[in-house]
């Protein structure tokens, strides 16, 4: 080998060196970028990819009524959840979902991307209540599916189904919207929240703490085991003013009313699909029983309700989602006229023995409101009882439309009453020539001042409010705000908050005016138009007092009204019950107060006498 061969040989060996360091300076310059400057960074990414939260949401707190009876509560099923990252990429995992949960692929994903917004590398629940078969298929397959987890799930439960539906309302899973709302609160994409009625009202109280449970999971996002967990914390649980004896009686009396109605031949009756009841405690503003009909089921939301029966209730021209005692705006009619009386008799515009003649008919100009008959001679507690429109008008043009609007006002009408309950109520509407130029630009007419005074024309009332003006007639002038919830207790039965009775305002009225409007409604059941329902009922033990009202809806039949409280002379119960196109209050409402009258005074039970 001779001096250029091995000059050659060293120059490659170097060459060679130089490279191989050059090499290794590089790995390791990036073995100490990796270790030292992103170290804490990787081993975070390591660990997330090892680890994978879930979260499980707590049993909602019970509902009970007011002597304990459990109305709502929660049961256990299965949720499936899956981590999003592990599981968008792989076909065969989201072909199996998709067949299994009967869910398209397209909804598959949709649902993953939505929740994986604010929950990256962690368990999302995908769909709840999974039925049994389901989720057998889905742990015979466990092995595939990597990234999916099968959990127990506590679930709402409504015992009664549709039974006080406007009054529990339901829950549904939580949009973007309402989380932005509750920014703070704990909540996150993919919980269920209420939608309405108690269960949106008292949501916070009634949801409690989630668990939470840290998986290990494998390279393939398959679980190997707990790391960590967190238990819940149930939710608090509600104890209700309603008496669900009472509301039971509620809900039958109503359907078998409209039922009743529907099967006449008579077209005045037959068109009758729809009503609301409330009944309340005068006493102290208690609800202890609220029906909103046609009712939906709740339980049909929970876990995920099905497109076709959605579509049913929301193309339901009833609209039974709308609670109707707390958002059905009516004209009250002639259950409006104890104000209009009151209203005179407290600006000293009528004595009680004036006597007024009734020929059937009172003119304004070229228009013209009628009676039902005429009555001749009457004074105005024959004017109430025989619910007579001529005695009402004198009344309204001696009052003017402004004191007559302000007495409307002052006993609750054009208002919120204050309940607590989701939706919240609406206000009504009480007219006067002030908001009359405002709201249309138009002139008051002598006309219209004759028909608010029988609650027709430019008043609209909802139930609610109603029975609020009739509870304060009873309770002689207080004016209580209404009341569903009586105690907030945790799952072991602490109190957390008692709810005492709320007076919103006491009403100077002239006792012996109020005891002239008291006798006019206790006559209407003893001897005026709602006479032939109470027949049979022990009037002389249990007086009723009441209004029936007939309300004209232009391209419908007549809605039927009964606004009452019991016992007339001692007041325990007011009842309100509205029959939408039901015709005359006192053959399509009345009937309803009655057997509610008949099951809280135990009327209606066996006798135990020769027991």
């Amino acid at each position: 080998m001779n001096n250029r061969t091995i000059t050659g040989l060293d120059r490659s060996v170097k060459v060679l060196t130089i490279l191989v360091i050059l090499i290794f300076s590089v790995l390791l310059c990036r073995l100490w970028y990796l270790q030292i400057v992103k170290g804490e960074e990787k081993y975070a990414e390591s660990s997330s990819i090892r680890m994978r939260p879930i979260r499980i949401t707590a049993p909602r707190g019970n509902i009970y009524d007011r002597w304990g009876e459990l109305l709502v509560t929660s049961r256990f099923s299965h949720v499936v959840s899956v981590v999003p990252e592990d599981v968008k990429d792989n076909p065969y995992v989201v072909r199996f979902l998709s067949q299994v949960l009967e869910l398209s692929e397209t909804e598959l994903f949709q649902m993953m991307e939505e929740r994986a917004k604010y929950q990256k590398d962690q368990y999302v629940p995908l769909k709840r209540d999974v039925n049994p078969v389901a989720i057998g298929q889905i742990l015979e397959a466990k092995l595939d599916l990597p990234g999916v987890v099968v959990e127990d799930y506590p679930v709402r439960y409504y015992p009664k189904g549709e039974w006080g539906a406007h009054l529990f309302g339901y829950i549904g899973e939580i949009s973007e919207q309402e989380l932005a709302q509750r920014r703070g609160l704990g909540y996150r994409l993919g919980d269920e929240i209420g939608k309405m009625g108690l269960e949106r009202t008292y949501d916070l109280e009634l949801k409690g703490e989630e668990a939470v449970r840290i998986w290990e999971v494998d390279r393939v996002g398959q679980p190997i085991r707990v790391l960590e967990e967190k238990k819940y914390v149930p939710g608090h649980n509600l104890h209700l003013t309603i008496d669900a004896r009472l509301q039971a009686v509620a809900e039958q009396a109503i359907r078998d009313q409209i039922a009743w109605a529907r099967a006449q031949t008579n077209e005045q009756y037959n068109k009758a699909n729809a009503g609301s009841v409330v009944v309340l405690d005068p006493r102290n503003g208690e609800i202890l029983a609220l029906v909103s009909y046609p009712e939906f089921d709740p339980n049909l939301f929970v876990g995920n309700i099905s497109r076709a029966a959605f579509n049913e209730l929301i193309n339901n021209p009833l609209n039974p989602f709308s609670n109707r005692v707390t958002r059905g705006k009516f004209m009250p009619g002639s259950t409006f006229k104890p104000i209009t009386v009151l209203a005179a008799l407290e600006e000293n515009l009528v004595k009680p023995g004036e006597i007024f003649n009734c020929t059937g008919v009172i003119r304004f100009g070229n228009r013209q409101l009628r009676c039902s008959q005429v009555h001749g001679k009457l004074n105005i507690v024959d004017g109430l009882k025989n619910s007579c429109n001529i005695v009402m008008a004198e009344l309204a043009f001696r009052l003017g439309p402004e004191k007559l609007a302000k007495y409307a006002r002052l006993l609750g009408l054009g208002a919120k009453t204050g309940l607590r309950l989701e939706p919240e109520e609406l206000d009504g509407l009480i007219g006067d020539p002030e908001w009359k130029r405002k709201a249309r630009g138009e002139p008051w007419y002598p006309m219209e001042t004759a028909l608010i005074s029988i609650g027709q024309s430019f008043v609209d009332v909802t139930p609610i409010q109603l029975a609020q003006v009739y509870s304060t007639i009873a309770s002689g002038g207080t004016v209580y705000q209404p009341q569903l919830v009586r105690e907030i207790t945790t799952a072991a039965g602490e109190t957390v908050t008692k709810f005492a009775p709320k007076v919103i305002r006491e009403i100077e009225i002239d006792p012996e005016n109020l005891a002239i409007v008291r006798k006019g409604l206790e006559q209407v059941v003893t001897e005026g138009t709602a006479r032939y329902v109470f027949q049979g009922f022990p009037l002389d033990r249990i007086p009723v007092a009441g209004k029936t009202g007939t309300a004209e809806n232009i391209g419908k039949n007549d809605y039927a009204f009964f606004a009452s409280y019991a016992p007339a002379d001692n007041p325990e119960l007011v009842v309100v019950v509205v029959i939408e196109e039901g015709g005359y209050g006192s053959q399509a409402a009345a009937p309803v107060a009655r057997k509610i009258y008949e099951a809280y005074f135990g009327l209606n039970q066996p006798s135990t006498a020769n027991k």
